[in-house]
């Protein structure tokens, strides 16, 4: 219909002519007139509507555009997913390891959404301007409703800096569980793209010398897996950087809280050399499926993984970046100090400072240059802020969570799951005292 329309040799084509190439109703022509999409023409005042043939042109030439740039997995261009699709690409063709289906919303229209929002600064820009057009939309929800139907879905960012072979940007960019309903699906892609240039991003990437405004943001949206359990896996140990054992840490549901460090999770230290004694056979499958990653990215990776009862999902792998650093010794004399806590350590490493409880995420404002600072609450990441300021940690959670990567990458000496209670600690704020994570000690002098 397309074709037999615009090959005619009319200047102008009617409402019904247009609605019937994009199998729409009339209405909605005067809808996207109404938007600014198109503009008409009347032969007398109270005439039918006629439209430009060029304008129609430009249309179709757009809507074939948006419609090319949302892609299943498969047939994505590595260049235009980030790197977290591309990893689960290569994933997906060069093994047979499940991966949720997965549709992708590429980085070209991130880039085409910022010249209509007229977004000519996006470290200044006001974010919460920032709107998907209607066209857009509608074409991303007929890709949804093609291949999930109303089931519920995930929602990631897949952004062109994170998760390189250096920096990993953990935590830093959005992802959403679980979501039902154009609304909230919408507003879950604006949130991932509106991370892109986060404060805490733009933190991260200054210190790291990243230049944001050459990146760009995809979207991977994916069907829910029914997970029953969920968790990370290094392939190599990350504290220790010890090659021949394997960190596996997990917890029931979807794994939210394993890498957020909202909750305790359950730890298992895997020898590589002893897999096939392993009597837990989801262990040996899972230590298993992450050597065979680590062999194909050629690196030892960070696995986000779940299991469904049955089968084993990869949703992320990624390159360990913190294998390379070097102990952060800052004080060495220790030896007739008191020991008043342990904890398990994250990053290794010796420092004091003043010691500085964190209640609540307002409290990063009373930390200062060369302050120990204890997180006794949910980690947020919005703590990146703060850590050029930081000599050592102590915070709650495992040691493969965003925020335990973070303090690897920026070699602050960190444990995690202090022993000490409290009311105890609170003797101590305000006070200088030592964090060893040598020996997985907090002491006072």
């Amino acid at each position: 219909m397309i074709i037999n329309v615009m090959n005619n040799n009319e200047p102008y084509l009617s409402t019904n002519e247009i609605a019937k190439m994009f199998n729409v109703k009339a209405i909605t022509i005067h809808h996207w007139e109404n938007r600014g999409f198109l503009k008409s023409y009347r032969s007398n005042p109270r005439g039918k509507k006629f439209f430009d043939r060029e304008d129609i042109s430009k249309l179709i030439k757009n809507k074939s555009s948006i419609f090319d740039e949302i892609t299943i997995l498969a047939t994505s261009q590595n260049l235009k997913i980030g790197t977290k699709a591309k990893n689960l690409k290569i994933i997906k063709e060069k093994t047979g390891f499940l991966i949720p289906k997965t549709l992708i919303v590429s980085t070209n229209i991130f880039n085409q959404l910022l010249e209509d929002n007229k977004i000519l600064d996006p470290f200044n820009y006001d974010w919460s301007e920032f709107q998907i057009p209607i066209n857009y939309q509608k074409i991303i929800f007929k890709k949804i409703n093609r291949e999930f139907g109303n089931k519920p879905l995930v929602i990631r960012s897949s952004a062109t800096c994170e998760d390189s072979p250096l920096l990993s940007f953990a935590g830093q960019y959005s992802s959403f569980l679980n979501i039902k309903g154009k609304k909230n699906i919408i507003n879950a892609i604006k949130l991932c793209y509106q991370s892109l240039f986060s404060e805490n991003a733009k933190i991260y990437a200054k210190i790291n010398g990243i230049r944001l405004e050459y990146e760009s943001m995809a979207i991977a949206i994916q069907e829910l897996a029914p997970i029953k359990i969920a968790g990370v896996i290094f392939t190599t140990d990350p504290v220790n950087q010890d090659n021949k054992k394997m960190i596996v840490e997990y917890t029931k549901g979807l794994g939210d809280l394993v890498v957020s460090g909202h909750q305790k999770p359950i730890l298992k230290v895997i020898k590589k050399n002893r897999i096939n004694d392993l009597q837990n056979e989801f262990l040996k499958n899972l230590s298993k499926t992450a050597l065979e990653l680590e062999k194909i990215f050629g690196n030892p990776q960070d696995i986000e993984w779940g299991w469904d009862g049955k089968e084993i999902y990869i949703f992320q792998s990624r390159n360990i970046t913190t294998l390379d650093k070097q102990p952060k010794i800052r004080n060495n004399n220790i030896s007739k100090n008191k020991v008043i806590g342990n904890g398990t350590n994250i990053c290794r490493g010796i420092s004091n400072g003043i010691l500085k409880i964190i209640n609540k995420t307002g409290d990063y404002d009373k930390i200062k240059k060369g302050d120990v600072v204890f997180v006794n609450c949910k980690t947020d990441t919005s703590l990146i802020a703060k850590i050029p300021f930081i000599n050592a940690l102590i915070i709650h959670g495992g040691i493969l969570s965003h925020f335990a990567v973070i303090a690897r990458e920026f070699n602050v000496p960190c444990l995690t799951e202090p022993t000490i209670n409290d009311n105890e600690i609170k003797m101590y704020e305000n006070k200088k005292i030592i964090v060893d994570a040598i020996k997985e000690r907090i002491l006072i002098n």
